[in-house]
C-alpha cells in the first residue's frame, strides 16, 4: 500500500487560512485507481489542524475544506504531489454529512464536481445517492443514470426507482453480484449521459382544474393565509410550470417542484379521512395531485377530472419522472363534460372482475378477515408508485404451489389470521400451507403444509389461526381471474387484481383453473422442513442505506434489544415496539425509495419494517433492511411475539437466499420422483 502525506500547500488552489480538515479511510490504493476518479468511502471525521499539522499514514488521505470547496493532496513513491478538487458541499447539508457505512463508498468527479454513494438496501437493492437535496441538476443525473443501465441491459437488474436525488437498482444476487453491478454504476456515472436527456421524460402535460368550491374547499384558506384573492392564488398556481421530479406514496403520484412560495400553506393540523380522486393540494412549499382515493392532509384547492391512473389504458400512468405539469383552470360545466367521458371509460374495477358463469370455480360461504388473491407479484412499476404486492409470506406461497402441482407464477388464496369457508362445484386438488387455522375437508380436519383431493360439492372450512397468522390455499390450475398489468395479485390499496381489486366476500364465485391432471394421493411437506412459528423471532438485517443517520448508541439499541409485534400491522408494514432508537438529526430525510423489508425509523423512535404491500418512497430514515427470506418469519408473527434484530453480513445474507432456493428446488425433484404420499 502506497503512503500518503498530508501536503500543507496545494499551488494555486488554496489560501492560507483553512477552514477544516476531514479524514477519510482509503480502501483502495490509488495507483491500480486511475484518475479522475476516486473511490473515498468515508469513516470519521478528523480533528481540527492548522496549516503546518502533517499526517502520515498508510491507510488514510486527508481532505481541507476552504470556501465550501474539499481538496485533496496526494503524495507517495510513484508520483509526485498533486491536487485534486473534490467536491462542492452545500453547506445547510454539511450537518449531515457524517459517518457512512463501512461499506459505502464516495464517488468523486473532477469533470463534473458532483458526488456519487453507493449504498446498500438489503441483499437485493443498491442505492445510487447523487447529492443531499432536492435538486434539479441532481434529478436530471439520476434518471440519465436510470436510462443508461436500461440501455446496457445487464443481466440480473430486476427494477429501477428514480427519486429527487438517488436512484434504487434492485437485483438477483444470484444472477449478478454486488460487486459488479457497483462497478458498472461507477463507469456509466463517470461518462458523459447527457445523450439520455432524451429518454428521461420531458413531456408537457397539461391538466386541467376546476379550483373551489366543493372540489377546492381550501382555496379560500390558502388566499387568506397568504394574503390574496381566491383569483390571485388559481392565477399563480395555474401559471407555474412543475417538474415531475418523481413518483411514489401512490400510483401515479407526483412529486412536484416549482410553486410559487406566494400561495404555500400548512398541511392540515388532522388529516382527512379521504380525499377524492384528481385532488390538487398544496402542502408547504409542495403541490400535488391525488390519483386515488386516499386519506390525506394538503390543502386542496381544486381538482381534476382527468384519471392519473388507469391500469387498462395502453400508457396506465399520465406522468412520468422527468415530465412537467401545467394546470389550466376550468369551469364545473367543462368538469362535468370531461368527468362524464372518463367514467365511460373502462372501469378497473368491473373489468378486473371474472366472467359471470366460469367453466370451473368454487363458492365463498364465509370470505374469513382478510382473503385476498396473490400470485407472485406485480413487478417494474415501483417507478410509478406501485408496489408490486405479491404473498405476503412467500416462502409458504410458493411451497404451496409445488404441492398443488402448479407452475410458480399460479394464483393462490391469501388468508390472514381468520380462515374463510369454501364449496368446491367439481373435483379438485388442493394444497393448503402457512400458518394452521384447523382446515376441514367436510368436517375432517387436513393437516397444514399438506396436499389433497376435494370431491365434486367438497366444503373446506378454515378457523382461527393457532399458529402464524397467514395461510395460503392453492388450487390445481391456479386461480383464474383476469390479468392486470402482468399480475393477477390483489392490490387493496390502489383496488386492482385479484378479484375486482377487493378482498373476498361471501357470495363470490372464484374462477379456477381446468387442469386437474393426475389426482394424487394425499402429500405431506416432512415435518423437518415445515417451519415452526414461535414466540421469538431473529431476524437478519443488512445495515444501511441510512444507518450513518442514527447515533451510535441508537445502533447498539436496535440490535440489542427485544421488540414486540403490535396490533399496527398489514400487508404494508409491521410496527414493532420497544426501546426507541435516537436519530443524530430527526428522522426526516429527503424521500427516497422503499423496497420490502426495508427498517424505517419516524420520530418516535420505533422500527417500522415494510411488507409486500409497501409504498414505493417514504421520507424516513432507514437503520437497515430485514434480508428476504427472514421477512417468512415476520409476516407470520402474531400480536406480542417477541422480535429480535441480528446484524448480517452480504455474503451470509446471499448464503441464506441460495439455500433457500436450493430447498425449494429439492422439494420440486422430490415432488416430482413422487415423494412423500
Amino acid at each position: 500500500m502506497p503512503r500518503f502525506q498530508e501536503r500543507t500547500a496545494l499551488p494555486g488552489a488554496v489560501p492560507s487560512t483553512w477552514k477544516s480538515f476531514r479524514t477519510w479511510k482509503y480502501r483502495r490504493q490509488l495507483s491500480t485507481n486511475p484518475l479522475p476518479w476516486s473511490v473515498l468511502p468515508v469513516t470519521k471525521w478528523g480533528p481540527r489542524r492548522g496549516p503546518s499539522s502533517r499526517l502520515d499514514s498508510e491507510n488514510f488521505i486527508v481532505v481541507m475544506s476552504c470556501q465550501k470547496t474539499y481538496y485533496l493532496s496526494l503524495s507517495f513513491s510513484r508520483f509526485p504531489p498533486f491536487p485534486v478538487k473534490i467536491c462542492k458541499i452545500n453547506p445547510l447539508c454539511r450537518a449531515r454529512l457524517m459517518e457512512p457505512k463501512t461499506d459505502s463508498m464516495t464517488i468523486v468527479s473532477e469533470d463534473t464536481e458532483l458526488p456519487l454513494r453507493l449504498l446498500r438496501m438489503g441483499e437485493q437493492g443498491l442505492v445510487a445517492e447523487m447529492g443531499r437535496g432536492i435538486d434539479p441538476a441532481v434529478n436530471v443525473r439520476v434518471r440519465r443514470l436510470a436510462s443508461a443501465l436500461r440501455r446496457l441491459d445487464l443481466s440480473g437488474i430486476l427494477e429501477m426507482v428514480p427519486t429527487f436525488r438517488s436512484l434504487l437498482i434492485l437485483f438477483d444476487p444470484l444472477l449478478l453480484s454486488r460487486k459488479i453491478l457497483r462497478d458498472t454504476v461507477v463507469s456509466l456515472a463517470s461518462r458523459d449521459n447527457s445523450g439520455e436527456a432524451s429518454a428521461v421524460g420531458g413531456q408537457v402535460v397539461r391538466l386541467p382544474v376546476c379550483y373551489g368550491g366543493e372540489f377546492g374547499p381550501d382555496l379560500e384558506f390558502v388566499a387568506r393565509h397568504n394574503g390574496l384573492s381566491p383569483e390571485e392564488v388559481i392565477a399563480l398556481h395555474s401559471r407555474a410550470s412543475y417538474p415531475v421530479y418523481m413518483l411514489g406514496f401512490l400510483p401515479g403520484f407526483p412529486y412536484l417542484g416549482g410553486l410559487p412560495m406566494r400561495i404555500a400553506a400548512p398541511r392540515l393540523q388532522t388529516p382527512r379521512q379521504m380525499v377524492a380522486s384528481g385532488s390538487v393540494g398544496i402542502a408547504g412549499s409542495q403541490t400535488g395531485v391525488y390519483p386515488l382515493e386516499s386519506p390525506g392532509g394538503w390543502r386542496i384547492i381544486g381538482r381534476t377530472p382527468l384519471r392519473l391512473f388507469d391500469p387498462f389504458r395502453s400508457e396506465p400512468f399520465l406522468f412520468s419522472a422527468g415530465d412537467r405539469i401545467c394546470f389550466d383552470p376550468i369551469d364545473r360545466a367543462v368538469f362535468e363534460r370531461m368527468a362524464g367521458s372518463q367514467e365511460e371509460a373502462a372501469d378497473p374495477v368491473a373489468s378486473s372482475l371474472p366472467a359471470e358463469r366460469p367453466a370451473s370455480f368454487f363458492s365463498v360461504i364465509k370470505p374469513g378477515l382478510q382473503t385476498t388473491v396473490q400470485d407472485r407479484g406485480r413487478f417494474g412499476f415501483r417507478a410509478f408508485g406501485l408496489s408490486p404486492g405479491g404473498p405476503m409470506d412467500s416462502r409458504a406461497a410458493r411451497v404451496a404451489n409445488l404441492l398443488a402441482g402448479n407452475g410458480p407464477d399460479a394464483a393462490i388464496l391469501e388468508m390472514t389470521l381468520l380462515g374463510g369457508s369454501f364449496r368446491f362445484e367439481t373435483k379438485s386438488y388442493l394444497a393448503v400451507c402457512g400458518a394452521d387455522m384447523g382446515c376441514k375437508l367436510n368436517g375432517v380436519p387436513i393437516r397444514a403444509w399438506s396436499a389433497f383431493s376435494v370431491p365434486p360439492g367438497g366444503e373446506l372450512t378454515f378457523g382461527h389461526a393457532v399458529s402464524g397468522c397467514r395461510a395460503y390455499l392453492a388450487v390445481r390450475g391456479g386461480i383464474a381471474v383476469p390479468t392486470v398489468l402482468g399480475s393477477r395479485s390483489t392490490s387493496l390499496r390502489a383496488g386492482i387484481g385479484g378479484y375486482g381489486g377487493r378482498a373476498l366476500r361471501a357470495a363470490d364465485r372464484v374462477p379456477c383453473g381446468l387442469d386437474c391432471g393426475d389426482m394424487a394421493a394425499q402429500r405431506f411437506l416432512p415435518a423437518h422442513l415445515v417451519p415452526e412459528y414461535p414466540e421469538e423471532i431473529r431476524l437478519r438485517v443488512l445495515p444501511g442505506p441510512q444507518d450513518d443517520l442514527f447515533e451510535p448508541e441508537g445502533i447498539k439499541t436496535f440490535f440489542s434489544s427485544v421488540y414486540t409485534v403490535t396490533p399496527r400491522n398489514d400487508r404494508m408494514g409491521y410496527c414493532l415496539d420497544g426501546p426507541p432508537v435516537r436519530h443524530r438529526y430527526g428522522a426526516d430525510i429527503v424521500s427516497d425509495a422503499l423496497c420490502a423489508g426495508a427498517v424505517q425509523v419516524p420520530g418516535d423512535g420505533l422500527p417500522l419494517v415494510m411488507t409486500a404491500d409497501h409504498q414505493t418512497t417514504g421520507g424516513y430514515a432507514k437503520i437497515g433492511a430485514v434480508i428476504g427470506p427472514d421477512l417468512s418469519r415476520l409476516v407470520q408473527a402474531r400480536q406480542g411475539t417477541r422480535v429480535r434484530f441480528v446484524r448480517c453480513s452480504d455474503s451470509e445474507a446471499v448464503r441464506v437466499l441460495r439455500l433457500q432456493e436450493e430447498l425449494l428446488a429439492g422439494i420440486r425433484s422430490a415432488l416430482a420422483g413422487g415423494a412423500w404420499q
